[in-house]
This record gives C-alpha cells, structure tokens and sequence, in this order.
C-alpha cells in the first residue's frame, strides 16, 4: 500500500483554498499548514484567519450528515461560548465565515489564535484543564440548540451512526480477529447503553484540543458537539489526559468508577482505536501507533 505524504494531502488543498480566500476579499500570499490530519487546518498568512478544511472527516461522515453540518457546528457553538465569556476561537469578521462549500472543498474560516501546547506531564496544567474543561462544560449544559439542529448526529443515533462507517471503512486492512473481537465488545455496549441525562458536550475533550493562548487555557474544535452525558466528555479526557481527567471528575463530583463512567471509558476507547486504524489507512506516521494501539487493545480484551 502506498501512502501519500502530508504534503501530497495539504499541496492541492492551498493551492485551491488560496484562490478561493482571496476571492472572498482576504489578503493571502504566505498560505502555511498548521496541521495535516481528519482535517486540514491552514492559516490564510498575513490575514488572520485559518481555515478548517474537512478532509478525512467529510468522507467519513458522507453517510451521517455532510461535513457542513459540523463545521456549522462548530461556527455555532464557539460563537454560543464566547456570548457567555468563554475564550473561544470564533469564527472570522474580515468576511463570511462560511461554511463554504466550493470547488469540492468544504471549509470554515475562523480567527487565528496562536496557540501554545499544554505540558501533560504538569501536574498544574492537569489542574488548569480540568479548571476550564468544567467551564465549559457548564455553560454548555445552559445551550440550548433546538431539536435536532444539524441531522442525524444529534440524536440519540451518535456516536454508533460513525463508529458503524468507521468499522466498515477498516475491516479489510485489519486482522480478522481484532474486527471480530471489536465487533463483539460494541455490540455488548450498544446493549447496555446507560440512560444518563444528556446535555450539549464538547464531543471529543482529548489532550490536543486543548492548548494556551494569551497566557490562558482553551478548550477549541466543536464540531463533534453532540448531546451526550457528560461522561461522554469525561471518558475522553481520562483515556487521552488521566490526570486531568480525573481532575475534572473530582471538581464535578463524579465517581470516574462508576459503571456509567467504565462504559463511556470503553467506548470511547474503541471510538479512537477505529479513527486510528481509519489514520493508519491514510498517513505513513499514523501506521506505527495505530498497530501498537490495537495490540493494547486485544491483550486487555
């Protein structure tokens, strides 16, 4: 199998976006990739906005609500955040934010923030994270976006609509075993799904979608926001940051043992392990730690 560098990915992405951003009236001539990934993140240089560019992720969601719902999304929900004082990377004002769908790609353009990554083994930006993570969690609790604003992914239906396409999409290129091991262990959760109450979640609170700007912590990337119960929320931050998340557990109040806690844990656990192995199919660096998850994985189960 070969696999296009991040460059072969990002290359044809600029030269487009770039085009576009300057025909809805943004100075772009230093175009630079932030990041390569389920998405393409570029920031329009000197402008200061970066566009979110789906990429993985709208062909992932195909199936479940186009990748314009998200990025709708996102636009919504940070502006919500901000309104009530919360620092969040909000859409751009130089022009229409979108989202955009033109010339095949789908895209948001939001305000540039530089952004400076937490320290996980500090015990203090743990404490931090955790401190902003129950901000914003409460004050998304207090949203209210409507019933069933952008589809499908709303309902009652997410996260299982998208872990359903994830499987499918990387069952040829894994061993039969793990898929069959895999496939057992969600359909005993789908089972046993706990009735929590649910509110609007940030839908994917893991370590790198929180970062500083400003000399304060951040938490950013909505478009996976969903209602959910909060241990949704908590699953994820404990998996990708224990110390935070526990953190985050003890200001709230929540046993991270519980059995609502343990199911969301695991889920979300597999949640992760398909979108590395969907990765893996896609990015050379991703193929390493995929495996080595996978292998985790099937000891522990």
């Amino acid at each position: 199998m070969s696999f296009p560098t991040e460059r072969d990915i990002a290359e044809p992405i600029v030269g487009s976006l770039t085009r576009v951003a300057r025909e809805l009236g943004l100075d772009v001539r230093d175009a630079q990739v932030l990041s390569v990934g389920a998405n393409v993140v570029v920031h329009l240089a000197p402008s200061p906005v970066v566009a979110r560019v789906a990429t993985l992720t709208a062909e992932m969601r195909a199936n479940s609500g186009s990748a314009m719902a998200y990025l709708q999304r996102e636009h919504d929900i940070s502006i919500a955040l901000s309104a009530r004082g919360l620092n969040s990377i909000t859409p751009t004002d130089l022009v229409d934010p979108g989202p955009h769908n033109i010339d095949g790609m789908q895209f948001l353009l939001l305000r540039h923030q530089p952004l400076e990554p937490v320290d996980l083994s500090s015990a203090n930006h743990a404490m931090l994270a955790a401190r902003a993570f129950v901000e914003m969690s409460e004050t998304l609790a207090d949203i209210e976006l409507g019933p069933n604003p952008y589809g499908a992914n709303s309902d009652r239906g997410y996260p299982w609509t998208e872990i359903d396409t994830l499987l499918q999409t990387v069952t040829s290129t894994t061993d039969r075993s793990a898929i069959d091991r895999i496939t057992e262990v969600l359909e005993e959760l789908r089972a046993t799904d706990p009735d929590d109450t649910r509110q609007l979640v940030h839908g994917d609170a893991h370590k790198n979608n929180v970062a500083f700007t400003g000399g304060q912590i951040i938490w950013f990337d909505f478009e996976d926001a969903n209602y959910r119960p909060r241990a949704w929320d908590l699953g994820t931050l404990r998996r990708s940051w224990p110390a935070a998340g526990e953190e985050a557990c003890r200001l709230l109040g929540v046993d991270s043992d519980s059995a609502s806690m343990r199911w969301h844990f695991e889920l979300r656990e597999l949640y992760a392990l398909l979108w590395s192995r969907l990765m893996s199919q896609r990015l050379e660096r991703a193929r390493q730690p995929a495996a080595a998850r996978l292998a985790a994985w099937m000891e522990a189960h």
